[in-house]
């Protein structure tokens, strides 16, 4: 019926092994959208400045 369904599973060291893959992948992506606000902001070389006139 389904192809995948009946594959056998991977060994204990073949999984844990795609896991750490996987994490670092994660973890990559989630440092790739942290940093980028920071990164365009740095590229577009604004200054934000607040300026309170009393």
């Amino acid at each position: 019926m389904f192809p995948g369904m009946f594959m056998r599973k991977p060994d204990k060291q073949t999984a844990l092994k795609q896991l750490k893959t996987h994490a670092t992948m994660f973890g990559v992506w989630i440092a790739v959208v942290r940093v980028t606000p920071y990164f365009l902001h740095f590229l577009t070389k604004e200054k934000e400045e607040l300026k309170l006139d009393f």
